[in-house]
């Protein structure tokens, strides 16, 4: 094979103690016996391994007479390991984990280094169950028409971060709960001058989880998703079946002068721009917010008694609310960004060398059984019937029970639990129909997500921006042109929203200024990729 990575010459001079065992570890399952398939895989994971880790792989190798061999090393020596290997020939059966990306797919299915697996898929059950789910074989599937990594498939809510409104002050100042972009500001108006100081602290109208504020998904209010977070990421989204730029839309350019409106006027985070988390959640947890962004209320606010918990799973958790998708004046139709309808694809978790052709339908039944319901729910949850139960069906839906740990000592909670009892970062199948039963007491924390999916479907978009498969060179420059892009929107949405600059002087020259590094020919980029 080609030679298609270059080393730098840190990995040149830590080559000799990776690739004779200086950095990496070898699992410590049992050896494998006669008659089984074994093959080598190398993966990252960053969790020290001894006796008793990773054990669901020896469950598995009794199942399926597979047993993997796993190269593990923390991740940033498992990708120099990992061009080491590709560049020298001496790699192993598989590849999994965070160390291959879409280039790197792209790229090794070209050179043959990677092997076509819709042959042996077809074969297997679990796999392809999570390829037949809606949009899934069509974002795996290459330009060549060859599939060569299974799906990571991961339920997650179909709204993934919006804003959340405390119901308690609504309710204290007699409020109604906003419909219109109009009536929440004045609902933070009057949280503004009505709400007191707490514990002598000037309470916050709005602010927002600064790793994923993502405030153009409220540009939805006025008619675009101008969302930059995940398959939207580069500020694409499809609009009448067309793949456009959200940032320089009108929609966009409402929406921006609205919110620095809200700024100018005191009632957004003075640090929305600047905190980092967790001072974000430390104001969240001495109460002093109005409304935020987050992807749930327990990310911010401080927990409380079970009994102080509404009863009602319509109304509140810990006191807020999710805000409903509102109205900008004039828009008939608002938006909100349909989080791959509640499924989270990773595309290239596990790929089959060509070292491996003749036994990769082993190595697939292998991996499929990982695919099944109850291993991939104890790939985070611990092994089945040591730390969580089943309990009941209902509905079509399977519920299971976390079990009491707190007996145990910290060996044991972390060799059973995520990362101890399977490696993380290798894909998995974790269905929608598999519910963690809450504890007695809390059933509240597990029903704000689901009251807001059935709040927001109305409004989700309904065609969803598609993963694009790249040629290895067009991918690069994907890249390159998208962090300038999103870069100069970043920053072009902190200075008008804190009044440094007026988005109406600017707006031709920002677009120019987007066009000037490479606005269009990414959006071409993205048109011309295939979409099957």
């Amino acid at each position: 094979m080609r030679k298609i990575f270059f080393l730098v010459a840190v990995s040149m001079l830590v080559s000799a103690g990776l690739l004779f065992g200086g950095g990496g570890r070898q699992s410590t399952a049992a050896p494998s016996v006669s008659g089984e398939t074994t093959f080598t895989l190398l993966v990252d994971a960053d969790r020290a391994v001894g006796p008793g880790w990773y054990a669901l792989y020896d469950v598995i190798a009794k199942e399926s007479g597979v047993r993997v061999q796993p190269q593990i090393y923390p991740y940033q020596a498992a990708l120099e390991q990992k061009n080491i290997m590709l560049n020298t020939g001496n790699y192993p059966d598989a590849i999994g984990g965070w160390l291959l990306n879409d280039n790197d797919i792209m790229t090794l299915s070209g050179e043959g280094a990677i092997i076509p697996l819709e042959s042996y898929i077809a074969n297997t059950v679990n796999i392809k169950e999570a390829l037949d789910r809606p949009g899934i074989r069509q974002s795996m599937t290459l330009p060549d028409g060859h599939i060569y990594s299974p799906p990571y498939v991961v339920e997650e809510p179909i709204v993934s971060f919006s804003p959340w409104i405390n119901q308690v002050w609504l309710d204290q100042l007699g409020l109604k709960m906003p419909t219109t972009t109009d009536e929440f500001r004045q609902v933070l108006i009057a949280f503004r001058d009505r709400i007191p100081a707490v514990n002598g602290q000037q309470i916050i109208p709005f602010s927002g989880d600064p790793n994923n504020l993502n405030l153009g998904t409220l540009a939805g209010w006025f008619g675009v998703n101008a969302s930059g977070a995940g398959i939207n990421a580069g500020y694409f989204s499809v609009i009448n079946g067309q793949i456009e730029s959200t940032i320089i839309r009108p929609e966009y350019r409402e929406f921006i002068k609205w919110f620095a409106g809200l700024y100018k006027e005191g009632l957004v985070d003075r640090e929305l721009y600047t905190q980092n988390l967790e001072t974000w959640k430390a104001k969240g947890k001495q109460g002093l917010y109005g409304s935020s962004i987050a992807y749930g209320t327990g990310d911010y606010v401080a927990e409380i008694e079970p009994s102080i918990i509404d009863t009602d799973p319509s109304k509140n958790w810990y006191g807020y609310t999710p805000i409903p998708v509102l109205r900008a004046p004039g828009v008939t139709n608002p938006v909100f960004r349909n989080n791959n309808n509640g499924m989270t694809l990773f595309r290239t978790q596990f790929a089959i060398t060509d070292k491996a052709q003749a036994k990769a339908q082993r190595i697939i039944d292998w991996l499929d059984r990982i695919y099944d319901p109850i291993h991939s729910t104890e790939c985070d949850a611990g092994p089945m019937g040591k730390t969580w139960n089943l309990t009941n069906l209902e509905n079509g839906t399977q519920y299971w029970l976390p079990v009491n740990t707190t007996s145990w000592n910290q060996d044991e909670r972390d060799m059973n639990g995520w990362g101890g009892y399977s490696i993380p970062s290798l894909p998995k199948f974790r269905r929608p129909n598999w519910k963690e039963q809450p504890k007695p007491g809390y059933e509240n924390e597990y029903k704000d997500k689901e009251v807001r999916d059935a709040l927001y479907k109305p409004f989700l978009e309904k065609e969803v921006m598609p993963q694009l498969w790249l040629t290895a060179a067009n991918a690069r420059r994907a890249a390159d042109l998208q962090t300038a892009v999103s870069d100069y929107v970043v920053q072009k949405q902190a200075e008008w929203v804190s009044g440094q600059a007026d988005i109406d002087r600017e707006w031709d020259t920002y677009v120019a200024q987007l066009n000037r590094l490479g606005l269009q020919e990414l959006l071409q980029l993205k048109r011309g990729a295939v979409r099957r």
